[in-house]
């Protein structure tokens, strides 16, 4: 238990740190190693994951809409968008 408690808090300072997305192939490895009672907590991360992949793509795009209503050059508008 002691192992899979380190590996669950390695994971979840990963994330915390990269803010990317559910490493799958761990997730895999715990699910076999806890003989699939690890598979319900895959699934809450992998749908939480997706909803906050979606609340990115929201507010990415109202960036770049209070971006289009600026009254900038097209050239500042284009490097605008690509750092939001």
């Amino acid at each position: 238990m002691y192992i899979l408690r380190t590996i669950k808090a390695w994971a979840a300072k990963r994330h915390a740190l990269s803010g990317s997305n559910v490493n799958h192939s761990l997730h895999a490895v715990l699910t076999l190693a806890t003989l699939g009672l690890w598979l319900p907590a895959w699934t809450i991360l992998c749908i939480r994951s997706g909803q906050q992949s979606r609340a990115k793509m929201r507010g990415n795009l109202v960036n770049l809409r209070d971006i289009e209503r600026l009254n900038i050059s097209p050239e500042y508008r284009r490097q605008l968008a690509r750092m939001s």
